[in-house]
Parts: C-alpha cells; sequence; structure tokens
C-alpha cells in the first residue's frame, strides 16, 4: 500500500487539501498497519494495493470524524435569519458507515475478528 495514495484519498474524503492533510498523516499511517495487521496470511498486498489504499483512507476517515466530533469546536453558526447546526454524531454514524461498507469491499482478504462466541449457561 502506498502512504501517498491513501493520504490522497483521505484528503478528497474530508475534504482537505492535500497539502493541509500533512497533519494527518500518522492517523493515515495508523490505519494502514491496522489493515496490515488484519490481513490473512498470503494476502499479495500489491495485488490489491487499490481496495486496500480505499478502505485504510475511509479507516483515516471514520478516525478523523471521530476526534473532530470529540474536541470543543463550533458546533452552530446563526447570521440573521439562516441558523446551521452541525451534529457530530451523525457525522460518526455516517463515517462509520462509510468504514463499514469499505470494510466489506475487503472482507476477503482480512482476518474477521468481529465476532465473539460465548457458551450461554441454562
Amino acid at each position: 500500500m502506498n502512504l501517498q495514495m491513501v493520504l490522497k484519498r483521505f484528503s478528497i474524503i474530508t475534504n482537505i487539501e492535500l497539502d493541509e492533510s500533512s497533519s494527518w498523516v500518522t492517523l493515515c499511517k495508523d490505519s494502514v498497519e491496522e489493515i496490515k495487521n488484519h490481513l490473512r496470511k498470503g494476502v499479495d498486498i500489491e495485488a490489491h494495493a487499490h481496495r486496500l489504499e480505499v478502505a485504510a483512507a475511509t479507516l483515516a476517515f471514520y478516525k478523523y470524524t471521530l476526534y473532530r466530533a470529540s474536541s470543543p469546536g463550533m458546533e452552530s453558526f446563526a447570521a440573521g435569519e439562516i441558523r446551521i447546526k452541525s451534529d457530530p454524531g451523525t457525522s460518526v454514524k455516517m463515517a462509520y458507515r462509510a468504514w463499514q461498507e469499505a470494510k466489506s469491499s475487503i472482507v476477503d482478504l482480512i482476518e474477521d475478528d468481529s465476532f465473539i462466541f460465548e457458551r450461554i449457561a441454562f
């Protein structure tokens, strides 16, 4: 996976100029590593680079959205009769859905550790 391609896709998804997205390189790098850590043994990363880069950029976007939602900032704006209010919860839900969709596109390449099977005692 090419970190520069992940960063480029991340900047498109977040609508951040590429030169301004450099402060999020670490987040993108962490997302690349997280994807790599969940790959099945024997997966040819280069052969599937495009799908993996899209998934890593979307994971970075989800994490970015979580960080932005948890930091204090402008949540509403009013100018005369016009009022705009952002809802961090909705943004996080949308980013999570995007990540789940991207994850489903690489499900054949990753180990599925999303389920926990437990014994039910009667």
